[in-house]
């Protein structure tokens, strides 16, 4: 059988004109590539216009041209009142501070040393590449305007760190629209769209190079020189440029002449694929590989069975315009580009956020707002025709002065009124217009679920600190959908992270020190028992991928735990043993300095006689020091129990002989006298001649 992925290739032939346009060696059916994303220009695309307008709202760009001009006709100032971003900002600081770290646990001990090298080189991508940043981003994305994007992969610089953990914006992204997963886990494709400058595709595409520059300069040049020179219609070149001019997607959405750039298209899609898998138990199955060799000792011993499978390969492609450059087969399980979508439309399956309820009620708002600015600046005129004094003012002149606090009119002294000019100001819906724009406010908080107290504001009528608790609960508990899609794609970007992990530590007989200070120890990967000739340590294989366990990380939460724990030393005062067993994590948890935090935990450890943390060797040398003394003084316990039984059976069979002899003592007494008698009555027998008792006559 051979090993890795064998796509299965469609049956009809390419199309002519896209083997053209095909500059990529060894890949996928074109024609059925861009079949299968037919359906990317196809999609309902109003969900972007709609969170742009969320994303414009959150930063106070709430007035358009149009309400502008109006605005400023009415001689009032365009001012908006952002109260959109202040509800949003306490949701975004909901996520900031319940965040929490993420390690590696195992459910068996015999990967034991496998976790303990992950750990470390998780926690250290987790913070080299800023995992945090990206995903607050796509948080933020998410709450806005409905979708947010983390792309997991690694830097092709190799002196920047391997790992690359980068939030994505949500026009460059393009996907399976017929996907129902929230993580579009079952999609079959999806599209980025990046810019890139000219020399950079050139150092990084060098077999390339000509064509990107050709469609750089948007082939200028070489449309000259065909029209000079006779040009061979069928050579690369030539069908390129007329590749170049028949596509019909207008060149200036992937060209930029003026800098010298160039838009990817970068394709990230799954075909049907055989591939031979090894399975290791009732849901651990792991793709064969014949090139490794602890795969071939596993078969050769009859240790693993291999079965043919139908799955699906992930492959990536890259396209310039209407040239395929790239297209290759990955060994991926997912994309590298994970969506944090807030909720999706049930019928046409949009991304829509929080902003989406809110922008009515903020329009709502400003909208009575400027109409209370203009009732308060509004006056009404009522004028007789010579009430004014025509040498001086006339109409014109009482509209622009009425809004003066410092107004000066020349009136006529011959009119026929002397109420000829009353000026009003009518204030009567000035009320109605406040209560409905606080109505607008309140409804800004009430459409997403947010609560005052959860924005620092005390609640009318709340003064219970407990009240003031169950309010804040209640409105996590209204974004626990959103908050629960976030958890899960933030889970899978931390998953993603952890495959390429364990592919950089799939090297046979990998050598890596882990501990710190005296517990630093060197683990062997991916290697061979001497003894029984088994694989260990086998990191491909081990079982660790669901075994990513959120900790609190934020201050609040490590000092709830430090309380928690110091109370508990408190109460165990009078139990040294337990007190030595939680001082090291106390002090490993404080607000020390690292080296001081680990030195002290040292310290303590050493003068309490307990191996080092973190120190496996150790603590399995203590355990099993721990179970030989057991054993031994189980076994002097025992043998004293039977000496001491012995001795006992003894001094039991000494009283016995004791009372035996004294009985037989006893009898021999009280046999003496009575044979005394005996004797004394013989002889009188004999004396008077009778015959003595026992002899015969």
């Amino acid at each position: 059988m051979r090993s890795g992925y064998e796509p299965i290739k469609p049956s009809e032939p390419e199309y002519g004109a896209a083997t053209w346009r095909d500059k990529s060696d060894g890949g996928f059916s074109m024609s059925q590539l861009e079949r299968l994303v037919k359906d990317c220009g196809e999609q309902p695309d109003t969900w972007r216009a709609r969170s742009d307008l969320c994303h414009a709202y959150y930063d106070g760009k709430q007035l358009t041209d149009e309400q502008r001009m109006f605005i400023e006709a009415e001689g009032l100032e365009p001012r908006s009142t952002n109260l959109i971003a202040r509800v949003i900002n306490s949701v975004l600081g909901q996520e900031a501070r319940n965040r929490t770290d993420v390690r590696i646990e195992s459910d068996s001990g015999e990967i034991a040393d496998v976790t303990d090298v992950l750990n470390p080189a998780f926690k250290e991508a987790h913070r080299e590449s800023y995992a945090d940043m990206a995903i607050s981003a796509a948080y933020a994305g998410q709450v806005k305007g409905g979708v947010g994007w983390v792309e997991v992969s690694k830097d092709p610089d190799p002196l920047n760190y391997p790992y690359r953990v980068r939030d994505v914006h949500r026009n460059e992204m393009w996907w399976d629209w017929t996907a129902k997963d929230f993580l579009l886990r079952d999609a079959r494709w999806q599209v980025r769209s990046q810019w890139h400058d000219l020399d950079d595709l050139e150092a990084a595409m060098p077999k390339h190079r000509e064509i990107l520059r050709q469609m750089a300069n948007n082939w200028a040049g070489y449309a000259m020189n065909s029209l000079v020179q006779d040009v061979e219609s069928g050579n690369t070149m030539a069908r390129a440029f007329d590749n170049f001019t028949r596509f019909r997607i207008r060149s200036s959405e992937w060209l930029d002449t003026v800098r010298k750039r160039v838009r990817l298209y970068e394709v990230w899609y799954k075909v049907p694929a055989h591939a031979v898998v090894m399975r290791l138990g009732p849901t651990r199955v792991v793709l064969y590989d014949e090139k490794n060799v602890l795969h071939e000792m596993a078969v050769s011993r009859n240790l693993v069975k291999l079965e043919r499978t139908l799955t699906r390969q992930v492959r990536r492609a890259i396209f310039a315009g209407p040239y395929r450059l790239v297209d290759e087969g990955t060994t991926r399980r997912n994309f590298p580009y994970v969506p944090f979508f807030a909720f999706r439309d049930d019928q046409t399956f949009t991304p829509y956020g929080l902003i989406e309820g809110m922008v009515n009620p903020q329009d709502e708002y400003n909208e009575r707002r400027l109409r209370v600015q203009w009732l308060l600046k509004a006056r009404q005129i009522l004028v007789d025709n010579d009430a004014l004094d025509p040498k001086y003012n006339n109409l014109a002149d009482l509209a622009d002065e009425a809004q003066r606090p410092d107004m000066i009119l020349v009136r006529n002294a011959m009119r026929r009124n002397a109420n000829g000019v009353e000026i009003l100001s009518n204030l009567s819906l000035q009320k109605e217009q406040v209560d409905v724009m606080n109505d607008a406010k309140m409804l800004i908080q009430d459409v997403p679920g947010v609560y005052g107290s959860q924005m620092g504001q005390a609640q009318g009528g709340v003064t219970a600190n407990s009240a003031m608790v169950t309010l804040v609960e209640q409105g996590m508990i209204s974004m626990g959908e959103l908050n629960d899609n976030y958890r899960n794609a933030r889970r899978l970007v931390f998953e993603n992270l952890m495959d390429l992990i364990v592919d950089d530590h799939a090297e046979a007989d990998l050598k890596v020190m882990v501990g710190e200070g005296s517990s630093r120890r060197m683990v062997v990967l991916n290697t061979i028992d001497q003894e029984t000739q088994l694989p260990v340590n086998i990191v491909k294989e081990a079982p660790i991928r669901m075994g990513l366990s959120d900790t609190a990380s934020s201050p609040a939460a490590r000092a709830q735990q430090q309380t928690q724990i110091s109370e508990i030393i408190k109460s165990l005062g009078n139990m040294p043993q337990a007190v030595a067993v939680l001082v090291p994590p106390f002090l490993e948890a404080s607000a020390l300095d690292s080296e001081t935090r680990r030195q002290a935990a040292e310290d303590f450890r050493k003068v309490m006689g307990l191996p080092a943390g973190g120190d496996r060797a150790a603590r399995q040398q203590a355990e099993k020091a721990q179970q030989e003394q057991a054993a031994q003084a189980q076994q002097t316990t025992a043998a004293t129990a039977q000496a001491t039984l012995a001795e006992q059976q003894a001094k039991a069979t000494k009283l016995l002989a004791d009372a035996d002899f004294s009985k037989a003592r006893a009898a021999e007494i009280r046999a003496t006298p009575a044979a005394n008698d005996q004797a004394i009555n013989d002889a009188l027998a004999e004396a008077n001649g009778a015959v003595p008792q026992g002899i015969p006559a």
